[in-house]
């Protein structure tokens, strides 16, 4: 049975209280604690940011990284010289029931966007950010210095125009504006040479050469309207009609399913789309999404089957 034992509570520099344990039983308990908690309240998108954006601060601020699971002993142990990185690539996996390991860029995404929104919410009139690709910009900003991030989405809020949220694009142009001064002349002039070398690249560009060749395709010699007609016969026009716009159909439905995933991906990321692959939405559900894509992939192989039979 574990003594109970005072704990310490300070405020740090992102107004977060940390809580220092004093012994390896309670910070196993707190550890323990945090993976049961995880996912039991997520409702939405935004959830899994703050409450694994809160879950992943807590590690941090009170060292939880140390702890470890020996498979060989079966017990917890405190090993003093191991990194949060370690605690990412060894054991996020399974604390976060995910697919993967935790990266370590997102995982300071995660963080930045829980404390960004927890400091907006003390302002009435300032939104919090809704999606992690707003802040993807200033992240570094978000965990060095919260005060000046504060400014930057401030910033973000007063030029996003009609929008209902800024997009990432007005926080880079209010990190330039409201950021810190050396990094935000950096990135300015970033900003001006990328779009010089597109100037210049642009007006020396070449025609591009296609080096696929098409095949070629002969066209058909015999007309339908010249076959001799008898009863019982095919229907030649309406046969080639049906099966050509079945195919159309395929291309159109195909191409709206790729470019809807490019969009998402662009905008948001892997990370974001694995995440949706755990939300339950009925129907909807895609959870699944990388067995319907092999789907897909097995029905053209059977098209192609009938085809070279």
């Amino acid at each position: 049975m574990t003594t109970e034992i005072a704990k310490t509570e300070i405020v740090n520099d992102n107004n977060e209280v940390v809580t220092s344990y004093l012994t390896i039983e309670e910070k196993i308990q707190a550890l323990q604690l945090l993976g049961e908690e995880w996912f039991s309240s997520i409702k939405t998108e935004k959830d899994i940011y703050l409450q694994r954006g809160r879950i992943l601060r807590e590690i941090i601020n009170e060292e939880l990284y140390k702890i470890k699971f020996n498979k060989e002993t079966g017990i917890y142990e405190e090993i003093e010289n191991r990194e949060f990185e370690d605690f990412l690539k060894e054991d996020s996996k399974i604390f976060f029931k995910r697919h993967k390991s935790l990266s370590l860029e997102s995982a300071r995404n995660y963080q930045a966007f829980y404390l960004l929104c927890n400091r907006m919410l003390l302002h009435k009139n300032f939104c919090p950010p809704v999606i992690m690709h707003q802040i993807t910009p200033m992240t570094h900003l978000i965990l060095n210095d919260l005060d000046k991030a504060e400014e930057v989405w401030k910033g973000a809020l007063a030029c996003k125009g009609n929008k209902e949220h800024p997009s990432n694009d007005d926080v880079k142009n209010a990190f330039i504006v409201h950021g810190p001064k050396v990094q935000a002349k950096q990135r300015a002039y970033n900003a001006v040479k990328r779009e010089y070398e597109q100037t210049v690249s642009k007006s020396l560009k070449e025609e591009p050469i296609n080096t696929v060749e098409e095949p070629v395709i002969n066209k058909p010699q015999i007309s339908f309207n010249e076959l001799e007609k008898y009863d019982g016969s095919i229907d030649y026009s309406m046969k080639c009609k049906s099966i050509a716009s079945s195919y159309h159909q395929a291309k159109e439905s195909l191409s709206s399913f790729k470019f809807t995933l490019y969009n998402f991906i662009q905008e948001n990321g892997l990370e974001v789309l694995e995440e949706l692959k755990n939300i339950d939405v009925g129907v909807y559900s895609i959870n699944d999404l990388d067995i319907k894509v092999k789907g897909l992939e097995e029905e053209l192989i059977k098209i192609k089957l009938m085809l070279d039979s």
